[in-house]
């Protein structure tokens, strides 16, 4: 089955709303009912302008160990640093733009390639295992599978994004890069723009291991609560197999 990683970085964006005011909603409860719920493990990102996830909340979910937790950054110095210190279950480097609303795309693994060389060296010196988040492009793909990265995760946000025969032209390329990824021994991981609506069709895909998906989760917990949005989208994910 595929595993569900459930972003809890929304979460955070709203206690942010009033920093320093409040401390709720509760990360780590939130984390705890995504477990409870059917999530595989806890996703979040760390990222330079602490916008929303915090290094409290990192180094709180990390010592809960209620989950696998699949923590993204940036490939930095001191984002290195947390990580080492924190030692999640598996590390996701991501491009991070500090004018962006969310992430814009993939990492450029072959442009930063000794950067993230560096970083891979290290997670894998203190067995942390090295997911790349990158475009579906056979270049890209190359480079993470001669960097020695354990995963590849697929931005799938040109897909999400896409309408009718677009979006069937996104949804082929994934799958090729899909293919592409196995054939080069990386697990293969997706996320970006995935909602209730196009999870069912990425997760049909051969070769796909594991989807992450946030905003559109959080999204739905307004509505209907976080334990009741975790669990459709749970059974999107198992019913596409």
């Amino acid at each position: 089955m595929i595993r569900l990683g459930v972003n809890i970085d929304h979460v955070a964006t709203l206690r942010q709303l009033r920093a320093g005011l409040v401390d709720y909603p509760n990360i780590l409860e939130a984390a705890r009912v995504a477990v409870e719920n059917g999530a595989d493990q806890i996703t979040i990102h760390l990222r330079g302008d602490r916008r929303h996830i915090q290094e409290k909340d990192l180094f709180e979910i990390a010592r809960a160990r209620l989950a696998p937790l699949n923590l993204e950054l940036a490939a930095t110095k001191e984002m290195l640093k947390f990580a080492l210190k924190a030692r999640p279950d598996i590390v996701c480097l991501v491009p991070e733009k500090r004018q962006e609303v969310t992430t814009e795309g993939g990492l450029d693994v072959v442009k930063h390639y000794k950067k993230i060389q560096t970083c891979i060296k290290e997670f894998k010196k203190n067995g942390i295992k090295t997911s790349l988040f990158i475009e579906p492009s056979l270049n890209q793909i190359k480079a993470s599978h001669e960097l020695g990265a354990d995963a590849v995760e697929f931005h799938t946000g040109k897909y999400a994004l896409a309408k009718s025969l677009t979006q069937e032209k996104q949804l082929k390329r994934l799958s090729i890069a899909f293919e592409a990824a196995h054939g080069f021994k990386l697990a293969v991981h997706a996320g970006h723009g995935l909602d209730y609506r196009n999870t069912q069709n990425v997760a049909a895909l051969p070769y796909l291991e594991e989807v992450n998906i946030g905003h559109s989760i959080v999204c739905r917990a307004v509505m209907v609560g976080l334990a009741q949005a975790v669990r459709e989208m749970k059974n999107i994910v198992e019913k596409s197999r």
